[in-house]
Formats: C-alpha cells, sequence, structure tokens
C-alpha cells in the first residue's frame, strides 16, 4: 500500500511539474512600454511567464551582460532581443556560449550567417530581392540611395550593384548624418535627384519626412521607396496631397487576422490607447510571433530548464535541439508564415506593397518569394475611357480668368461657349476629357471660396460645388485644410510655395577701393601678420646661421668684428620687395635663409598670380546691391512696403502662420493697406515702386517670363500645390486622379506648363539671367599657398638650428669649452635681435704670458683644424674670409679665455 501511494505521489509530482510554466526572457529599453506589454500578454497567452530586463539607455554593455547573466540563472528557454544594435552582438556571443536561443526581432548591421540565432526581421536577402524586382517595374534608371549614419547598406546592395554592371542605371548615395537632414536633402535637389530608395529606421523616420517637405522634395514629381515596414504606422495625411509617390511594405495581413485584433486591443487596454491595428509597428508583432515560435517548437520537443551561469562555461544540453526545431519549424504568425533557413534568417516573407494616395493608403501589389506581383485597385490606364463612370457625361467646370490658367482669346470674331478661353486649365481639361470621354462647359467665377467665420457658410467656388452648382473647379486652387473640410480635391497636379517677387537690383559700378575687393578680409589680415613674423623669422636664422656673419673688410684678413645683413630694416624690404615681384639687393648666403627666402617667392607668385587673375574682374564687372536676402530682413527694412492679394491663401498663410515675424507682417499689411485686389496690381506696383509683392511661385515664374525687371527673391516660405475641386464624395474622383497620374507620367503636364509659361501670350522674353558678380578669394581658396609657406619656414629654422648647434658644436671642441656655454653665449647674442656686428673671438693679454707667446698661440691654433684638433697634429692652412668657423677660430683658446669673450 505505502508503494503504491508513493508512485501516486510521483506520477503527481511529475504531472505538476510538466505543468509548470516555462519561463521566456526579455530585454528591452526602460521607455519601452508598448514592447513590454506585448511581450507580456502574448507569453500570458502561451502559457509561459514572462522575465523582463530593462537597460537604462543604447550602449550600455555592463547592463546587457548582467542582464543576460541572470535571466541564465533563472533557467529560461531562451531570450528576446528587443534592443537592437551593437548590444545584440554582445547578448549573440554570452547566448553561444550558454547555447540559449536567441530571438532577434530587428534588422541588425552586425548580420552573420550564424546557426544559433533566430531573426524574425526579414533578412537582406528578401530585401535585396524585393527592392531589384520593384525599382525595374518603375522603370527608375536614375535613383538616389538615402541612409541613416551607422547604419550599413547591405539590405541595398543589389541596388548598388545594379550601377556597376551596367549602364542603364546611374545610382548616387547619400548619407543621413546629425539630428538635421535638411543640408543634404537641398544638395540632392539642387543635384535634380527625383527617385529615392531611404533605408531608415522608424524613430528617424518622420523627422526625415518633414525636412524633405520643408525643403522641396515631396511635390508630384518625387518618388520614394522606404524599406522600413513601419512607414504606414505614421499619419501621412499631411503629405497625401502634395503629389509625392511613396512606396513601402508591410509584412502583416490586415484582412481578417483575428490574432492582431486582439492584440491591439490587449495593447490598448494596457497603455490606455486607441490605436488602430495598423498603427502597430513591427517590432510588437514579432515579439508576438517569436513567442509563438516557442511554443510551436516546444510541442515536438521536450526539454527541461537548467539554471545556467556565466562564469563557469557549462552550455544547456536542450539549447541547440530546441533552436533547430525552432528554426525548421513552420509556423503562421501575425506577420503571415513562419520560415527560416539554416542560418535562422527569414528569406520567405510576403511583403505588401503599398503606396500613398490622395484617397490614403493602397496596397497595389505583393511579393513573396515567387516574385513581385503588382494589381492596381484602381480601373487600368486603357480601360478608363471605355468603362469611367464620367464617360458621356456632360459636366459644369468652373474656371477663374487668371493667368495663365486662363485668357480671353483675342480675336476679331465673335466667340462663345468654351472657345473664348484658352490656357493651361483650358487645355488640361481637354486632356482629360479625351482620357475620360466626357464634355464640359466653363463658368467664370472670380472668388475661390472661403468660409465665414460667423455665419459658417462657404462662398465662391466651393459654395457652388457643395450645392452641386458645378461639378469641377480648375485653376489655381491651391489645396487647403479649410478647403479640405467642404470639398474634396483630386491629385495635385502642380506644387509651390509662397516668395517674394521684387524689383531687381540695379547694377552698382566699382567701389573707389574695389581692388582691396580681390582677398577676403581674413587673406589681408594673415598677409599682414605673416610679413611681421617673417621678418622676424629671418632675422632670427640670420644670425643663428654662422655663414652670415660676413667680414666687413675682405682685405684684413684677421678683423676684429663680422656683420649680418639681416636686420629688421633688410628683412622687412627683402619681403615687400618679393610681394612687389621688384626683388631686392638683399641676397641671403646660408642654406636656411635662402631656403625660406625661395619658400616665400614661391608663396609670393601663388598671391600675385591670383590676385592679378581675379583683379580685372573686380574692376569692370557691375554688381547687384541686394537691398534684403530674406523675408525676416524685408519686415524689418523701413524703406520698402510688401503685401499680398487680398483675400487669398498667400494672405492666410501670414494670419495663421506660427511664426511671430509672419504674422507681424500680416498686421502691417492691413494697417498701411498694402494689399491689393489681383495679382496683376501687385506686380505693376513692384516693378515701379519699393514694393516687395507676395505670391506663389508658379505666378512668379510665369512674370518674371515677361517682366524682366522682376526677380525672385529667398527661398519658398511653405510648400502646396493645386488641385482639381469636387464635391464630397464625388464619383468622379478616383477617374480625374487615374488620368492625371497618366498625364504625369507621360510629361504633358510640363509640356502644357512650358508652354504657357514660357511660349505663348509673351512667354520667354526675358530669357536667362545670369548672374555675373565675382567671388572673392577667401582663406579657403589661398590656404594651399599660406601651408607650402609654413612648411618652408619651419625646414628652414630646423636647418639654421642645426647648422647653429654644429658650429657651437666645432667652437667648444677648438677653445676646449663646453657644449652648453658656447650655446648660451650664441643664443644670447642671436635672440637679443639688435646689432648687426659681431666681434670675433680673440685671446686678450693675461699676467701668465706677453702679447707676442699668446700671439703666437693664437697664430698656431689658427691653423688647426678640427681633425687635427682632434688627432693632435696641426696643419698649415689659410684662414678664409667667409667661413663663419674660420673666423671664430682665432686660436686654442682656453677656457678662461672664452668666458672673457663679449658678444656687445
Amino acid at each position: 500500500m505505502a508503494v503504491k501511494v508513493l508512485v501516486l505521489l510521483a506520477i503527481v509530482a511529475h504531472v505538476c511539474a510538466d505543468d509548470t510554466p516555462l519561463t521566456i526572457g526579455g530585454l528591452f529599453y526602460k521607455d519601452a512600454e508598448d514592447l513590454k506589454i506585448a511581450f507580456t500578454k502574448s507569453a500570458e497567452q502561451f502559457n509561459f511567464t514572462a522575465s523582463i530586463k530593462e537597460v537604462s539607455k543604447k550602449g550600455e554593455i555592463l547592463d546587457v551582460t548582467k542582464n543576460v547573466c541572470e535571466l541564465a540563472t533563472e533557467g529560461v528557454l531562451g531570450i528576446i532581443d528587443a534592443i537592437g544594435g551593437r548590444a545584440s552582438e554582445n547578448i549573440q556571443t554570452l547566448c553561444d556560449v550558454l547555447e540559449l536561443p536567441h530571438v532577434v526581432v530587428q534588422h541588425n548591421d552586425w548580420y552573420s550567417k550564424n546557426w544559433s540565432v533566430l531573426n524574425m526581421y526579414p533578412s537582406p536577402e528578401a530585401y535585396n530581392t524585393v527592392l531589384q524586382e520593384l525599382v525595374q517595374e518603375k522603370n527608375w534608371e536614375n535613383f538616389t540611395l538615402l541612409y541613416v549614419k551607422g547604419h550599413s547598406l547591405m539590405r541595398m546592395n543589389s541596388l548598388l550593384m545594379m550601377g556597376n554592371v551596367t549602364d542603364r542605371y546611374t545610382v548616387s548615395v547619400r548619407e543621413l548624418s546629425g539630428d538635421d537632414y535638411r543640408d543634404v536633402l537641398i544638395n540632392a535637389k539642387q543635384n535634380g535627384y527625383k527617385n529615392f530608395v531611404v533605408d531608415c529606421p522608424l524613430q528617424y523616420l518622420e523627422q526625415l519626412l518633414q525636412h524633405a517637405q520643408q525643403v522641396g522634395l515631396m511635390a508630384d514629381e518625387h518618388s520614394y521607396i522606404f524599406l522600413s515596414p513601419d512607414l504606414f504606422t505614421l499619419d501621412l495625411n499631411r503629405y497625401r496631397h502634395g503629389g509625392v509617390n511613396m512606396t513601402g511594405f508591410r509584412l502583416v495581413d490586415l484582412q481578417n487576422n483575428e490574432r492582431l485584433w486582439q492584440l491591439t486591443d490587449i495593447i490598448n487596454n494596457g497603455t490606455e490607447r486607441t490605436l488602430e491595428s495598423e498603427e502597430l509597428n513591427t517590432k510588437t508583432l514579432l515579439i508576438h510571433d517569436a513567442i509563438q515560435i516557442f511554443h510551436a517548437a516546444l510541442k515536438k520537443v521536450k526539454v527541461k530548464t537548467e539554471a545556467l551561469s556565466c562564469d563557469n562555461g557549462i552550455s544547456w544540453r536542450y539549447g541547440s535541439t530546441l533552436l533547430n526545431f525552432m528554426q525548421t519549424n513552420k509556423v503562421e504568425g501575425i506577420t503571415r508564415t513562419l520560415l527560416f533557413d539554416g542560418f535562422g534568417q527569414r528569406n520567405n516573407v510576403t511583403f505588401d506593397i503599398l503606396e500613398l494616395t490622395p484617397a490614403g493608403n493602397q496596397t497595389v501589389g505583393k511579393w513573396n518569394s515567387n516574385g513581385l506581383v503588382i494589381e492596381r485597385p484602381f480601373v487600368p490606364n486603357a480601360e478608363i475611357g471605355i468603362e469611367s463612370a464620367m464617360r458621356n457625361k456632360s459636366i459644369k467646370v468652373l474656371i477663374s480668368k487668371t493667368q495663365p490658367f486662363t485668357y480671353i482669346k483675342y480675336t476679331s470674331e465673335t466667340l462663345e461657349g468654351n472657345d473664348r478661353f484658352e490656357g493651361f486649365a483650358v487645355d488640361l481639361i481637354e486632356y482629360l476629357s479625351r482620357i475620360l470621354g466626357f464634355s464640359y462647359e466653363f463658368e467664370l467665377e472670380t472668388d475661390y471660396g472661403s468660409i465665414n467665420k460667423e455665419t459658417g457658410k462657404w462662398t465662391g467656388m466651393v459654395l457652388k460645388l457643395r450645392d452641386e452648382r458645378a461639378d469641377l473647379a480648375i485653376c489655381d486652387l491651391t489645396i487647403t485644410t479649410q478647403r479640405l473640410s467642404g470639398i474634396d480635391f483630386s491629385t495635385p497636379f502642380m506644387t509651390l510655395g509662397i516668395s517674394i517677387i521684387f524689383k531687381e537690383p540695379r547694377k552698382q559700378p566699382p567701389e573707389m577701393f574695389s581692388f582691396m575687393a580681390v582677398f577676403s578680409k581674413e587673406v589681408w589680415y594673415y598677409m599682414t601678420l605673416i610679413q611681421l613674423l617673417l621678418g622676424f623669422l629671418m632675422i632670427f636664422v640670420g644670425r643663428i646661421s654662422h655663414k652670415e656673419w660676413q667680414n666687413p673688410v675682405p682685405c684684413i684678413e684677421q678683423p676684429e668684428e663680422l656683420t649680418n645683413q639681416f636686420s629688421f630694416a633688410n628683412s622687412v624690404w627683402l619681403i615687400i620687395g618679393s610681394v612687389m615681384q621688384q626683388g631686392s639687393e638683399i641676397a641671403p648666403i646660408a642654406l636656411a635663409p635662402r631656403m625660406i627666402t625661395s619658400v616665400w617667392w614661391f608663396f609670393t607668385m601663388i598671391m600675385v598670380a591670383s590676385y592679378v587673375g581675379t583683379l580685372v574682374a573686380f574692376l569692370t564687372v557691375e554688381k547687384d546691391v541686394m537691398p534684403f536676402e530674406n523675408v525676416e530682413q524685408l519686415a524689418d527694412h523701413k524703406s520698402f512696403s510688401y503685401g499680398a492679394k487680398n483675400g487669398g491663401t498667400t494672405l492666410q498663410f501670414f494670419e495663421k502662420s506660427s511664426n511671430p515675424v509672419f504674422r507681424k507682417m500680416h498686421q502691417k499689411m492691413i494697417s498701411k493697406q498694402w494689399l491689393v485686389a489681383d495679382n496683376d496690381l501687385g506686380v505693376a506696383l513692384a516693378e515701379s515702386s519699393s514694393y516687395a509683392f507676395f505670391m506663389e511661385s508658379t505666378s512668379i515664374e510665369y512674370y518674371k517670363e515677361r517682366h524682366c525687371d522682376l526677380v525672385q527673391f529667398g527661398e519658398l516660405l511653405d510648400s502646396k500645390s493645386y488641385g482639381i475641386g469636387m464635391k464630397k464624395g464625388s464619383p468622379y474622383k478616383k477617374y480625374i486622379d487615374d488620368a492625371l497620374l497618366q498625364l504625369k507620367e507621360k510629361g504633358e503636364i510640363q509640356k502644357l506648363k512650358d508652354i504657357w509659361w514660357k511660349e505663348k501670350r509673351g512667354g520667354g522674353k526675358c530669357g536667362e539671367k545670369v548672374n555675373k558678380e565675382e567671388k572673392q578669394l577667401s582663406m579657403k581658396n589661398m590656404l594651399g599657398a599660406f601651408v607650402v609657406l609654413g612648411v618652408g619656414c619651419c625646414i628652414g629654422l630646423l636647418i639654421s638650428t642645426l647648422d647653429m648647434l654644429w658650429a657651437v658644436f666645432k667652437r667648444s671642441v677648438k677653445y676646449n669649452t663646453t657644449f652648453k656655454e658656447e650655446l648660451i653665449e650664441e643664443l644670447k647674442f642671436a635672440l637679443k635681435f639688435s646689432g648687426d656686428v659681431k666681434p670675433v673671438k680673440r685671446p686678450t693679454k693675461s699676467d701668465e704670458g706677453s702679447a707676442e707667446a699668446l700671439a703666437e698661440v693664437e697664430k698656431k691654433d689658427e691653423v688647426r683644424s678640427l681633425r687635427s684638433i682632434r688627432s693632435g697634429r696641426s696643419t698649415s692652412t689659410r684662414m678664409t674670409c667667409h667661413s663663419h668657423s674660420s673666423r671664430h677660430s682665432s686660436g686654442g683658446l682656453s677656457i678662461a679665455f672664452a668666458k672673457r669673450r663679449d658678444y656687445s
């Protein structure tokens, strides 16, 4: 009986042990609340215990190591890594040692084919394949790769290779660094780049989009492919009506995905938020799928967890088996089928291809291992004219008599109906009617439409569209938030912004001292400073170079004194003579002064040639004197007035702007009555007076072609678009959008713009204006010459120093003194920087011998060379007149004689 009880207890204990929830570890940043909730709730759903470890901030390797070791001690099944970056590499190293499954839920640039890691994120191979097929589908022959600094181009390697293999594709690369991407984007715009492939993590994506819009890279001619599958989790409403083509990826199927909806509810309940399913980022979804991978693997293999230690190096015996089943198992997760290769990489994925349209996000295709399939939801172009809801319809179109959108035709005949009008808008609606098969009738309307704040009623075109008294409105009708609340707009057919048109500044003749403007002020300052410093350098080098000390009377073989030509006056005269290309009678003798002088001559040759080459332009070219450079300077200027069209969107921009300068300008325009009734009056005022007129850039382009005295000042103040207006929920909208896209792809809209802006009705009168203002030569232009001069002077100074040290050494041996004493005496004399006469060292009378005896000693010493002194032998030689060392060789002096020498 006791045996039966024991067996029963053992069975119960075993069953209870099997029912004990296993633990899964997770590493998260402290502020990743959504991810931690998804991890905890998903673990509960699959009967796991969640153990969360937090890392304070990015790069805390010590925290990461400590947390991994603590999770190993707890006996976890594996670790789900939501940190990423270089920290994941450290986690992987520890997991390799312990044989713990390591699951990554984000792309990592340290990607390697390592069997002990499982990466839930699509592999670089998958991205390379889909990107190459997508670029080919879009027929891009020129495109630019944008990537955030610190990240590799691993996922775009195939696109880089496209630029190398054939001449068909031109690929450029730009790195986005720092906190401000606008400089890089402006450079891309100036180079004419229009197609972009962007590898940007989610945390930087919104900033990149904002900066691209601010610099004007969100217009209808620009196209983007974003690698991040989280693009469409952001709010992109502000970019919908700009005409930009955005293409992105999505891993999750939003249709009939109950597990996705459950996870969304769980996160909303945990965070008290109201997220939609499509707003959950990819990392959150992959955490749920990672836990499901563990759950599916444990159905096929039984494991027993163990408490592990990072200190003893003992690995988990079930780790490799569990990871093997996780890699080879096929599981249907929230992000579709989860399949991995032998290295734990997810190559076989399914991407939905999405595009941003004025109607919102649209799925236009799908990619998987079988290839790319594009299936647009709208009617194909070839069938638009046949099955369009607009076919055989007669619609009323509102137009405004605004140049160049609509003109009244000049003719002697009496015209009626649509024949009375011509212009850009007239031609555009004609093109649309041919594609969609409708007829139309024009109606003139001067008021574009606004809402009365007191009554809440609309006016003008917006009112007629809302009341169905018209079907379409086409003119320079700006898409605004206010108008969008009353009517719908088509996809934009033109992108623009607000700028300033002003009278071209008069050319100013060269100033009296314009010859000084060839170099910038800093170059003149450095030139003056260099000449002074070089003067002192030449004096110093001349004084320490023994060959520069010359016998003033060559006929006297043993002179009492030596002279030096490098006084301050002579040095400065040598320098100035070189600058003026006249030379001087000063001729260096020693090597070091000659080298410094040669480098200075080279420097002056460069400077003089640069100066003369640019001087003619500065004396002949008349420069524009810009009265102001930007809007802020215009607002502070007291001599100029400025204004805009009364009741237009340009005036509304100043009124509603968050910039206090713009609001102040709006108040001043109202109080000073600087507003005008239409653009023609504003242009006339700008042309005839000191009046700056704010108007849209498209209108400025038009008037500049016909009024040659007007120019555009400054950058665009905003970015907006023109669209075709129609009533809310109009059945014509999708057909108008598709037809406009056709015309833009064929370049027909740009052709129409060139015709009506630059050709017809006086266009092309002014031609292209060229700014002939010459640029100053600044320090960055002349820096190389200064560097050559500096290096040459340093080498000359080094040579003269070595020359001085050698002479000091020879005198110390000759006079039997210490090297230090001779060096101190020489430096004292050289650093006085005064006097160009140097006494020759001679022995004086002493009590120990007669003058004749000393003279005899001196005579013997004079004929000794350095070699004879060292060997104890004497040779007969004659003292030369030009050797510094020979002049100092007045005899084998004793230490007493050396100390009595006076360098005064």
